[in-house]
């Protein structure tokens, strides 16, 4: 179903920079191959290994974090009710 809504986005794409000439295509080619997540993604991977390390190098202190922030959250939603 993608596959269809994207060709179709082509070929309106396609067809709108045709009728404005080649100096629009040359401008779209440039901007396409440009994909800013690539970075986002390296960079969100980069920060998981490193809190995977930190974990794995004080487990100890990791479980008591956790332990309690589980605590705080359990004592704030119990005075909620």
């Amino acid at each position: 179903m993608m596959t269809n809504r994207n060709s179709a986005i082509a070929e309106k794409r396609d067809l709108h920079v045709g009728g404005l000439g080649s100096s629009a295509s040359v401008g779209l080619r440039m901007i396409e191959p440009w994909d800013g997540t690539a970075k986002a993604r390296d960079a969100v991977r980069d920060a998981v290994n490193d809190a995977d390390d930190y974990i794995r190098d004080n487990t100890w202190t990791a479980i008591g974090v956790v332990a309690l922030i589980g605590l705080a959250a359990g004592y704030l939603l119990s005075r909620r009710s």
